[in-house]
């Protein structure tokens, strides 16, 4: 038991290497305001490994007999739509950085739906090639 609740968190590796790394090239090299469209590869890298991750779980239940998928485009359709759910979370919570401490991380209606394409493309990159 305990061995898989270390295999399932280890999961988490990948999108929080992610965030960690943004927060990096923002606070030291102030990036997202000297190159505003770096926002861009890292929705598709944070859609990417969220994506990643979704796929370690996929197995992970399938290892476990919970779930299992046969049909490769049900398994994408999952993938991108837990990727889709964590980027909703991830706007929400730009949205709320930016009410409460007067930030801008969401410049706009377009800002944000290229943010979730991004992300749900990075997704989609991460279903379609990977094994099911």
């Amino acid at each position: 038991m305990k061995n898989q609740f270390l295999k399932a968190l280890s999961f988490f590796a990948f999108p929080i290497g992610v965030f960690f790394f943004s927060l990096f090239i923002d606070y030291a090299f102030n990036a997202y305001v000297l190159f505003p469209w770096v926002d861009i590869p890292m929705h598709l890298l944070g859609g990417v490994s969220v994506g990643y991750m979704s796929v370690l779980f996929l197995r992970f239940f399938r290892e476990e007999n919970l779930l299992i998928i046969k049909n490769k485009f049900i398994f994408v359709l999952i993938v991108v739509f837990s990727v889709s759910f964590i980027a909703i979370l991830w706007e929400f919570w730009e949205f709320l950085t930016d009410y409460f401490f007067q930030v801008s991380s969401q410049p706009g209606l377009e800002d944000t739906m290229l943010d979730f394409l991004m992300g749900m493309l990075g997704g989609f990159f991460a279903g379609i090639f990977s094994k099911i």
